[in-house]
């Protein structure tokens, strides 16, 4: 196989494995939202027919997903050294896209975050779909740090996105990230010493800033850097 043709392999496992990523994610979000609807303390849970047909598209889902991620196997001849690295640089700029993107999925869950603390500050009884809001809002906030720390990248990418170009990137990011946490966490606690709804209310944003702002953070310092090296 010809260099072009082992690319045009390797794109079309990848978009299989993307697509088996996709169905493993959405299983994983009709599962919890199954999970959910088992605890008590709401009265206006759904019936058991709904929740099993819940739990049956959440099986479907995760089998093709599964199926779809560990079928797609790459070639032996795409593991060279060139190959992975004309990979990476690929991945590099979807990987920059996504930091962008993190920011605006973090705002949409944020509003349900906010929402189920204000519900629960006046008093109310916390309900599933706040549950699941509040559950979505914190394992995406914990996956979007890890990733703008450099975690779950293959060992064939490090050679491009874990260089120490790459490390000085990420610790100016994270920097950044630092200085909005500290007066942010600083803020929240002389805000609860008068008013702890507000406070409790308030956390939320700043855990969302804390990672928000060094993603953009990182994204512009990678396209700053990727444009110099285009016009060098």
């Amino acid at each position: 196989m010809t260099e072009a043709e082992i690319m045009v392999a390797v794109r079309r496992i990848d978009t299989r494995r993307k697509v088996g990523k996709g169905f493993l994610g959405f299983g994983i979000v009709v599962a919890a939202a199954a999970a959910v609807q088992l605890l008590p303390g709401d009265a206006g849970h759904v019936g058991i027919v709904e929740t099993l047909a819940f739990a049956a598209t959440a099986a479907v889902c995760l089998i093709v997903g599964a199926t779809l991620v560990f079928s797609g196997r790459i070639p032996l001849e795409a593991r060279t050294e060139r190959i992975s690295m004309m990979r990476a640089e690929q991945f590099q700029a979807r990987r920059r896209s996504a930091f962008l993107l993190m920011p605006l999925s973090l705002a949409f869950m944020l509003m349900g975050a906010v929402g189920a603390a204000v519900h629960v500050m006046n008093g109310q009884p916390v309900r599933h779909v706040e549950m699941f809001s509040v559950a979505a809002f914190v394992i995406f906030l914990l996956a979007f740090g890890f990733l703008v720390g450099g975690r779950g990248v293959g060992r064939w990418a490090r050679a491009v996105l874990d260089d120490e170009v790459s490390q000085a990137f990420r610790g100016k990011a994270l920097q950044f990230g630092y200085m909005i946490l500290l007066p942010g966490v600083a803020a929240l606690y002389v805000v609860g010493l008068f008013n702890r709804n507000l406070s409790v209310e308030l956390a939320p944003i700043v855990a969302a800033l804390g990672v928000a702002g060094p993603a953009v953070r990182l994204f512009l310092l990678e396209r700053a850097a990727s444009a110099d090296g285009g016009e060098a």
